[in-house]
């Protein structure tokens, strides 16, 4: 099935690669970025380029390449590369995003509104920390960007808004509407931009290639669509491979910062019993 998704784009030409502030389109990297996921096909394409000799890159972190070649296909087999061993993390994270979701949205629609866009980024910001340190990933980062509140929710409004009158007026306009807008909130929990920077930012890197990403946008709805048609369950799968691949996605073409905008969950180690803190414990690598 993947290898009928393999769509992918030429060459970027000169007018794709511009340079360093988020009006202008200069905060747009002037090359890809290969995936480093193992087993991934930027992977191999990667270790063929350094004579199979591997590389020097910090976990989670693209790494500037050559090739200008966009495949949602393999955008898809990456996200899943990034949920499949931690599965059962991802699937509790999903099932408690879509059970305070269907919640709000059933006691009003502004309630969904105030709490949706925050928990999505929150998902975003729990997947891309998973991507960048390896670490599990950990269901406090679902509540996480409420210290960026009000630009992830002004974006979550403007896209509901926008994708609800492209969803009117036809089934195709919304989706290009969902294409435009699935980096927006990377942007700003990765980069810290404004709502409207960061829903500027995505559309640029959308324009790119309209097709290709209305054809992503295409293939994860209907993921989602097949995942609730088996009895839900599998929508606690699709849930996390949507945002994984858009994930993904975003760091082959922008490239994820060092540290993030939004500092993901840190739980605080808790003293072992009889003890004051973790120096005093006969188990510290237990603790911390």
């Amino acid at each position: 099935m993947l290898a009928a998704l393999s769509y992918s784009r030429g060459a970027m030409t000169d007018d794709d690669r511009t340079g360093t502030g988020p009006e202008s389109g200069d905060d747009l990297p002037r090359e890809e970025y290969y995936y480093d996921l193992p087993g991934s096909e930027g992977d191999r394409r990667d270790a063929s380029q350094d004579g199979g000799s591997g590389s020097s890159r910090t976990p989670g972190n693209g790494r500037r390449g050559n090739s200008h070649q966009y495949d949602l296909g393999t955008w898809i087999v990456d996200g899943w590369h990034v949920i499949r061993d931690e599965l059962v993390g991802y699937m509790i994270a999903a099932f408690i995003l879509a059970l305070i979701l269907v919640i709000a949205l059933r006691i009003h629609v502004l309630i969904y509104i105030a709490i949706g866009g925050p928990l999505k980024a929150g998902f975003f910001l729990m997947t891309i920390n998973h991507m960048r340190t390896g670490k599990p990933p950990h269901i406090g980062d679902l509540f996480q960007p409420y210290n960026r509140y009000v630009p992830i929710t002004l974006a979550f409004l403007l896209m509901s808004a926008f994708s609800a009158i492209g969803f009117v007026l036809c089934l195709v306009p919304g989706i290009i509407v969902l294409g435009i807008y699935l980096f927006t909130f990377l942007f700003i929990i990765d980069k810290g931009y404004d709502f409207w920077e960061a829903m500027e930012a995505s559309r640029r890197v959308v324009s790119r290639d309209y097709m290709l990403f209305f054809l992503f946008a295409l293939v994860l709805l209907v993921l989602n669509f097949a995942g609730l048609i088996f009895f839900i369950i599998g929508l606690l799968i699709t849930l996390p491979l949507q945002f994984a691949a858009i994930a993904c996605a975003y760091r082959q073409i922008v490239g994820l910062e060092p540290e993030p905008a939004v500092r993901p969950y840190e739980p605080r180690p808790r003293p072992y019993p009889g003890t004051t803190g973790p120096e005093d414990s006969d188990y510290p690598d237990i603790i911390s």
